[in-house]
């Protein structure tokens, strides 16, 4: 409330001393009060107006409150380097010193010692438009204590204010002085013209200027040939002409009175604002015969209007803080989830990268331990059993593969390839594996209740069974039963709104077993990517959530029951189609065909991995081809200069350098239009940056050779091979 009081008490004041500064035609009454309310403000001693002098250096101290006597009126001092008043002037800033005492950035006057200064906050007076400051206002304590923002706010709007009144006086004592000196002047008819504030125009009945006041020239400075006809709009702001011409333009079409306001250019370059009316005369027929009208001078008006309206702005903009701030506690326990949230999704990061670790790691196992009997096997020239360890090694790749797949789909970097399909075959095409992957202590069982027909991708669904079936088997580590059943499912309007799916027809899969269950406290969260109830290193967090991602990307749903001692189901729901059903064959090990021998066809070779560049110039040199090779765009535009004749680039997407394979694609077809282009790329966003059709072609790592080896053959003999399609 303190902060409120403080406002409305600042509010209040501004208010008095606001209706004071345009009601009131004495400068120095003006001044006084302003020093005596301020104080009423801020609650301080003492508060004074110092005005600077024409060198900008010399302050006079002209009015103030609380200060010893000889102090106001008489002191004037020097604004030089190292006092406050020098820093204010060169930067247009408030300065506040809390305590002088323990102040180091100034050195204070002699007269402020002499009254006990030990605390003050000043705020430059400047005048709407004036580029040098009237003086400065400055609030004095003789006890430390810090000014908050909000009291330099207010002081900043108090001296806007104050500014306003030294114009408005300057005006008026302007004014003033023209009158004395038009009192002088033997011709009536200029006095009268001279004390009219209104600068009186004529312009004929179709807005050309006929005649203006001689104040417009001596405001201006230009002259008649510049000011008459339309040439008047000259002077006014380049923001203002268009707009104010369009209205002069409507008064003339309807011959309605004109009224509208502009800010005008004086001969020293700044703009004030005044406002222009006119009338036409209309003679008796009622056709315009002249327009009449006057040039009123409005800025001190507009600048006042312009203070107070800031000062509200800047008030409400305070009032508005204050309740975000109070919002801001009223929320505060959703502060407290999303961090809690920021803190699971940390946790995540680390059980993925201990999941996935632990999977790489036991693949790699497989493979370094393969490959090193298979050496044992080579030195003792045992070649018969080579097969099978190689065998063991393409499985773990092919698996590494997968992994990296599902990572990419989880990331929504790999699209899926859908086909129609029975699930119960594909259930019957696995069992053997579950069975396998879950051991000899758990009984599996399969029921199927439909040979209903779905739409989704095959190798996606393999993985899902095969990742529930997984679950399941650590659920029930001393054995138990699994249960996997096919059944058509029709869903009613009541149990769509339940399972969140449309109604109609759909089939359902559903993977039970009868172990531990799964607590009511975490049931929400383990659709959630990343969680998991295993320890770390056991386990990445992707399964159910890829689960949940690969069946509605399917049209369909996924749906979790468990209690916790009996056993858990997880049913997989998707919309029944009727279509004819995509050959499918279940996960296994198959042989690549054989490749075609190549006809000594020129292929550039180009990516930036050693390794792959030596297997694949091996694989290609033997099945016929005749290979150049490069690490780079800049070498591989070296060797085409050299084979300037090259049936087929094999380019990696991502080179090192500026150009990367598409690029280097670009440049070689420029030089022959009809080159053949296979790019080959380990990127996740490699397949969605080039277009492929007859002459282009991509391919994903991992890849065997000899799938390699059959698209380089489609691309350079398509006829071998049917359209070429891959």
């Amino acid at each position: 409330m303190a902060i409120e009081d403080t406002l409305l008490r600042q509010r209040k004041v501004l208010a008095e001393f606001g209706e004071l500064a345009l009601l009131s035609d004495d400068l120095q009454q003006i001044l006084d009060q302003a020093c005596h309310l301020v104080g009423d403000a801020l609650q301080t001693h003492l508060a004074k107006f110092m005005l600077l002098e024409d060198d900008g250096v010399t302050l006079t101290l002209q009015s103030g409150v609380g200060w010893t006597p000889g102090v106001v009126g008489n002191v004037r001092v020097r604004a030089e380097q190292g006092t406050p008043e020098r820093y204010s002037l060169d930067t247009s800033n408030a300065v506040i010193s809390a305590d002088v005492s323990a102040e180091t950035r100034f050195r204070y006057h002699e007269f402020q010692q002499r009254n006990g200064v030990r605390a003050f906050v000043n705020v430059l007076v400047h005048g709407a438009t004036e580029t040098r400051p009237f003086g400065i206002f400055e609030v004095d304590s003789r006890d430390p204590r810090s000014f908050s923002e909000s009291d330099v706010d207010f002081l900043r709007g108090y001296a806007n204010l104050l500014g306003a009144a030294f114009k408005r006086s300057k005006a008026m004592q302007a004014m003033q002085l023209t009158q004395e000196k038009l009192r002088e002047s033997e011709r009536h008819y200029r006095i009268a013209a001279q004390l009219n504030p209104l600068w009186p125009w004529t312009a004929d009945n179709q807005g050309a200027v006929l005649s203006l006041d001689p104040r417009w020239y001596e405001y201006t400075g230009r002259t008649s040939e510049q000011t008459l006809g339309r040439q008047w709009l000259n002077a006014a702001h380049p923001d203002d002409k268009i707009s104010f011409a369009r209205l002069w333009n409507q008064s003339l079409a309807n011959t309605q009175p004109f009224d509208a306001q502009i800010r005008l250019r004086k001969h020293t370059g700044e703009y004030r604002w005044f406002r222009i009316r006119a009338f036409c005369s209309l003679d008796a027929d009622g056709h315009c015969q002249q327009w009449y009208g006057t040039v009123e001078d409005i800025n001190e008006r507009v600048q006042l209007e312009a203070a107070l309206r800031d000062w509200n702005d800047l008030l409400e903009e305070r009032i508005a803080k204050r309740t975000a701030q109070l919002e801001a506690e009223q929320h505060e326990r959703a502060v407290a989830e999303s961090k809690l949230r920021q803190s699971q999704k940390m946790e995540a990061v680390g059980q993925l990268t201990g999941g996935i670790a632990h999977d790489f790691n036991n693949l790699l196992a497989g493979i370094t331990g393969s490959l090193e009997l298979m050496q044992r096997r080579i030195d003792s020239q045992r070649y018969d059993e080579l097969s099978r360890y190689n065998a063991v090694a393409l499985t773990s790749t092919a698996r590494a593969a997968a992994l990296t797949q599902r990572l990419l789909a989880f990331s929504r970097q790999q699209s899926l390839r859908p086909e129609v399909l029975e699930p119960r075959k594909v259930v019957a095409g696995l069992e053997d594996m579950i069975r396998r992957s879950v051991g000899p202590s758990i009984q599996v069982e399969s029921i199927f209740s439909s040979n209903d027909t779905i739409k989704c991708d095959p190798n996606e669904l393999e993985n899902a069974l095969l990742n529930l079936a997984i679950n399941a088997r650590d659920a029930m580590p001393t054995g138990g039963t699994l249960r996997i059943e096919v059944q058509r499912s029709v869903i009613d309007e009541k149990s769509a709104g339940e399972k969140l799916i449309p109604p109609g027809a759909y089939v359902a899969i559903s993977v039970a077993d009868s172990g531990t269950g799964i607590g009511a406290d975490i049931i929400s969260r383990v659709f959630d990517p990343f969680f998991t109830t295993k320890r770390i290193g056991e386990g990445s967090g992707l399964g159910l959530s890829m689960i949940y991602g690969f069946a509605q990307q399917s049209g369909g749903q996924v749906k979790i029951q468990s209690t916790v001692g009996l056993g858990t189901t997880v049913t997989m729901y998707f919309p029944l189609v009727r279509h004819s059903v995509t050959p499918f064959k279940a996960a296994a090990a198959s042989q690549a065909p054989a490749p075609l021998p190549g006809h000594n066809e020129t292929i550039l070779l180009v990516d930036d991995e050693a390794a792959i560049r030596q297997m694949v110039a091996e694989y290609l040199s033997e099945t016929g081809y005749r290979i150049i090779d490069a690490l780079d765009s800049v070498s591989a535009l070296k060797q085409a200069e050299k084979n300037p004749h090259i049936d087929l680039l094999l380019t990696d997407i991502g080179l090192p350098g500026a150009m990367n394979g598409v690029g280097l694609a670009e440049e070689l077809r420029s030089r022959d239009p009809s080159l053949k282009v296979l790019f080959i790329t380990g990127f996740a966003e490699g397949e969605r940056l080039v277009s492929a059709d007859a002459k282009t072609r991509v391919m994903t790592k991992p890849f065997r050779l000899a799938e390699l080896g059959q698209r380089v053959r489609k691309l350079l003999q398509p006829d071998d091979h049917g359209t070429g399609a891959s």
